[in-house]
């Protein structure tokens, strides 16, 4: 199988896409950390520019935002920024906004096993405590791994499905941690240049008077290619 470039993912803590092109498969990621949305990152990263449209739900509320990534030719590495709205239950809407960078590693341009590191930012209004408190800041660090596999599905098709183990460092209210969280999600390329990704993410949680995911995670996206693939 002849090595291509074919993979473009990207996600505002939830958005990715895979593509696929004749002859081989490579996969890809690009990935905005936005506080409330999955941290989901994929093995591989995707040359060139990806724009995304992501919605990520929860306890706490939703999120909805843009997001776009880019990479060199080489791909050796990935960075990806979105911005958008973070709806708190009972609360009202706030800006949320995140930066992510990721190096591939191990794996290959043919392989259908791939290994990522990445290391986030993201911040905005968190929740409050009682009726008395204002919306505090918030910020999240996430730190971590990813680990995927892939496929191709025909000629300009693809899917794969990947793991994003991470510790998340967590500021906001009064009080600062860690937690530790994992996330899983699959990409579908639908064709050479428009990719949907749907995962989850859950682990240890934080009360929402803090900051920080409460429950699981709920993430969608749609994510474009730009350029000719």
């Amino acid at each position: 199988m002849r090595a291509t470039q074919f993979g473009a993912r990207c996600q505002a803590g939830v958005c990715s896409l895979l593509v696929l092109s004749l002859g081989g498969i490579t996969a890809p990621p690009a990935s905005a950390q936005l506080p409330g949305a999955p941290v989901l990152q994929n093995a591989w990263a995707t040359p060139g520019v990806v724009a995304a449209i992501n919605f990520g739900s929860g306890s706490d509320g939703e999120v909805y935002a843009l997001a776009g990534s880019w990479a060199p030719t080489s791909g050796r590495f990935q960075l990806s920024g979105g911005a958008g709205s973070r709806r708190f239950s009972g609360v009202g809407s706030r800006s949320v906004f995140g930066l992510r960078l990721a190096v591939p590693f191990g794996g290959g341009a043919a392989s259908n096993f791939g290994f990522a590191a990445f290391v986030g930012g993201g911040g905005g209004a968190g929740g409050k405590s009682n009726a008395a408190d204002s919306l505090a800041s918030t910020s999240q660090l996430p730190v971590g791994a990813a680990i995927g596999w892939r496929r191709a599905l025909g000629a300009s098709h693809g899917l794969s499905l990947y793991a994003s183990p991470s510790y998340v460092f967590f500021t906001g209210g009064s009080k600062a941690g860690g937690l530790v969280r994992t996330s899983v999600a699959a990409d579908l390329g639908i064709t050479a240049s428009l990719g949907l990704t749907a995962g989850i993410e859950f682990g240890q949680t934080r009360v929402r008077s803090v900051g920080g995911p409460s429950g699981t995670l709920f993430g969608v996206g749609i994510a474009y290619a730009l350029g000719r693939r």
